[in-house]
């Protein structure tokens, strides 16, 4: 694992340390917008929705790495043919993944804590709200890679998905502003559970530790589908 991790994961960053920067630049971005308009009472939900972009931004784009080493490079038929198992396999590229958006996620990490008074508690609920958000895209990542048989598939995907994951759910907004007979769609972006529960730890929405758990068992059984779709469709061999 730790050979596929620093091959696809820390090599290519220290080739080009500021490919990092990329996945930044657009949460930022937004946070600049929301302390424009919205002043500095609304800069935790730019700062808590940073986490979450950050994330996503660095882990979707296991849908490209996964499909251009199955159908490029053909490593993928190299790493199943040996004692490497499939799970070592997908697990070794997701964490390689997330050392794209190391820099940002250590960032917004500091300024949730700097913006709020986080508590121990809070922050371990975070810190797990991060993992969950981790798997759920990684594993959305790997699935969708499945399905590819060209490069070319996938080139328009990640742009789109972390639009759909990080900007239209309730990432750097409160839920409530959605009105609620069409709350229920926001439930259909597995990064609304993180969210949610990023935005209760820091104290930016009211909640208890129930509506906490709750989050995180609806964000677990998104995930556990992703996963078990990706188990289901995963193609190990390349014919």
């Amino acid at each position: 694992m730790a050979a596929l991790i620093w091959f696809d994961g820390l090599l290519p960053i220290r080739r080009s340390p500021f490919s990092a920067v990329n996945f930044v630049v657009s949460p930022l971005t937004i946070l600049f917008f929301i302390y424009i308009f919205g002043g500095t009472g609304s800069i935790k939900y730019g700062v808590t929705g940073g986490l979450i972009a950050v994330i996503v931004g660095s882990c979707i784009i296991l849908e490209t790495e996964a499909a251009f080493i199955r159908l490029v490079v053909r490593l993928q038929d190299m790493f199943v043919s040996s004692p490497f198992s499939p799970v070592a396999y997908v697990l070794s590229l997701s964490v390689a993944q997330l050392f794209n958006g190391l820099l940002g996620i250590i960032l917004f990490s500091f300024l949730i804590v700097f913006e709020g008074n986080v508590t121990f508690t809070g922050g371990v609920e975070i810190a797990l709200a991060g993992v969950l958000t981790w798997a759920s895209v990684s594993a959305l990542g790997f699935l969708i890679s499945t399905f590819a048989r060209d490069m070319r598939d996938l080139w328009v995907y990640s742009p789109l998905l972390n639009v759909l994951l990080s900007f239209l759910p309730p990432v750097f907004y409160k839920i409530t502003i959605i009105p609620q007979p069409f709350r229920f769609i926001a439930y259909l972006a597995p990064t609304t559970y993180p969210a949610q529960v990023i935005q209760t730890a820091t104290g930016i929405i009211p909640g208890s530790g129930i509506d906490i758990g709750l989050y995180f068992v609806g964000g677990v059984i998104y995930t556990l589908i992703l996963i078990g779709l990706s188990a289901k469709f995963a193609r190990w061999r390349q014919r």
